[in-house]
This record gives C-alpha cells, sequence and structure tokens, in this order.
C-alpha cells in the first residue's frame, strides 16, 4: 500500500503534477498526459483516497460527463465554493475559449454525487465539477 504521511488527500497527491499539463494552445489531451491520469487515479486506489470529501474551493467547472470535443458545450462556472462529493477521477480540462477571459488548462480533481453548501443542491447526475487542483483550499474525507 502507497503511505506517505506528508499526503494528506488526492489533491495534495495531485500537486506535484500539475507542471505535466501542456498549457500550449492544443486542446487535445496528450498521451503523457493520458499516462499521468492513469498513474494518479493507481496511486489514489493504493493510497485508498477514493471516497466522499468536504471540499473548498476558489474555483470550480460542473461539466457534462460525456460531449464531442469539437462541439460547444455548456457548463457551469463556480467560484469560491464549498460542496460535498465522492472523487471519481482526476482529469484535464482545456477550455478554448471563454467570453471576457482567459484559456482554461488545468490538471483537476473531478467529483460525482456532489451536494452545494450552503443550500444543499445537488448537481445533475450527467454532470461531474472539475476542481482544479491549486484551487483546492481545503479538503477533508467525510466517508468511505
Amino acid at each position: 500500500m502507497f503511505n506517505n504521511p506528508l499526503v494528506t488527500n488526492p489533491a495534495e497527491l495531485a500537486l506535484p503534477f500539475v507542471d505535466t499539463i501542456d498549457t500550449r494552445s492544443q486542446l487535445n489531451i496528450g498521451e503523457e498526459e493520458e499516462r499521468l491520469l492513469v498513474e494518479l487515479d493507481h496511486l489514489t486506489d493504493l493510497a485508498d483516497m477514493h471516497g466522499m470529501y468536504f471540499t473548498q474551493a476558489g474555483r470550480a467547472l460542473a461539466i457534462p460527463v460525456s460531449f464531442e470535443a469539437d462541439e460547444h458545450t455548456t457548463y457551469v462556472s463556480f467560484n469560491s465554493l464549498t460542496f460535498e462529493g465522492r472523487l471519481a477521477t482526476y482529469s484535464v480540462v482545456k477550455i478554448g475559449r471563454i467570453l471576457g477571459s482567459t484559456s482554461v488548462r488545468a490538471l483537476c480533481l473531478s467529483f460525482n454525487e456532489v451536494t452545494l453548501l450552503p443550500f444543499f443542491d445537488t448537481l445533475p447526475e450527467d454532470q461531474l465539477l472539475h476542481v482544479p487542483a491549486l484551487a483546492i483550499d481545503s479538503m477533508s474525507r467525510t466517508a468511505a
């Protein structure tokens, strides 16, 4: 079993890999990024870090679970978000154009079964909440 007492949650596990994300104009996920996502999922399994987490984050995006990469899709952007959700996997989010803003390229933790606080709204099942690893302010496990 993977055991590093300095790594207490999946966000900390991802931090050393943040710079691996290709921040050039390419919007496709490269082979190196795919390998990174597989490795992070494997390390998370070894460390028994899959589960429910209470998380505070400065930024998050609710994106449909499935869509065509070359077509427009809608998403919901959150700032200063508090939620509880199940860590589903890691993801690389690359968004090419956001009106009034720059593009997004980030290594994210992706959550399902999300409850948004303080009003206990739930995220639709057809969406994942993608939270950039660098945007997570705090994260504590609440259940397996």
